[in-house]
């Protein structure tokens, strides 16, 4: 896949919703490449069938650890190499990339820069984010990283993500908050490796059963029309 890549997050509030894998089956076929959702939100047994879902469609698949302690985070790297993701994103800690890196079979994407709350809110300056960039580029156990723009209002989106992604020659993942056509089209101009999208895909499905489908393919699109300036890392396999 070349282009902005768009993933799935079958997630609202911050949590996986019940109906994942039900709303999944509603997008197959539809040329998505990625799905994601977070360790919080259902059990093991519905996770578990998700993954399995959704490798069986040649799919790749991305889990968020939702809990920021270091117990939670080593909980939730248990998990997702059980589950066997292709990408495990959560909070920045050597000890997960060492983990993940001795094992071989995911990419760790770690946040930058320091978030609280719920829903997660993103803390730090320009300048201090992109030079923690620069630092986790250096870490052999680092394939990407996670930045929440629309997740902080200090600081505006579109002079936030360039300077932080212009810091290393590394793939940035945008998530939280994404929407927009307006925001996708920001986010490839700053040239960003991709994004996820949540709510702004899974709010109707109640009103409206065939309203997640739809978005995920006016957004698989309006991707496609964007391939013509994909920086050369965007082509990478990054799992």
């Amino acid at each position: 896949m070349t282009g902005l890549h768009f993933i799935l997050m079958l997630t609202e509030r911050d949590v996986t919703i019940p109906d994942a894998i039900e709303v999944y089956e509603t997008v197959t076929g539809t040329g998505l490449h990625y799905v994601a959702f977070k360790d919080v939100g259902a059990d093991r047994g519905m996770l578990e069938d998700l993954t399995a879902a959704v490798n069986e469609d040649g799919l790749l698949t991305l889990l968020e650890i939702a809990d920021v302690t270091e117990a939670g985070q080593d909980a939730g790297v248990d998990l997702a190499l059980q589950l066997g993701v292709d990408i495990i994103v959560g909070t920045w800690r050597p000890e997960s990339a060492a983990v993940i890196e001795s094992v071989k079979q995911s990419a760790y994407f770690p946040f930058l820069g320091s978030l609280s709350g719920s829903p997660l809110q993103l803390q730090g300056s320009p300048a201090d984010l992109a030079a923690q960039m620069s630092e986790l580029a250096a870490n052999a156990g680092v394939a990407g990283a996670v930045l929440m723009p629309y997740r902080q209002k200090e600081h505006s989106p579109d002079e936030l993500m360039p300077s932080v992604i212009r810091a290393a020659d590394l793939p940035i993942l945008i998530a939280g908050g994404v929407e927009s056509s307006e925001q996708i089209m920001a986010i490839d101009r700053a040239g960003a490796w991709g994004f996820t999208m949540g709510a702004g895909a899974l709010k109707l499905r109640h009103e409206d059963a065939g309203s997640v489908r739809r978005k995920v393919l006016e957004t698989l699109s309006l991707c496609q029309s964007l391939e013509s300036a994909s920086p050369g890392y965007r082509t990478r396999v990054v799992y």
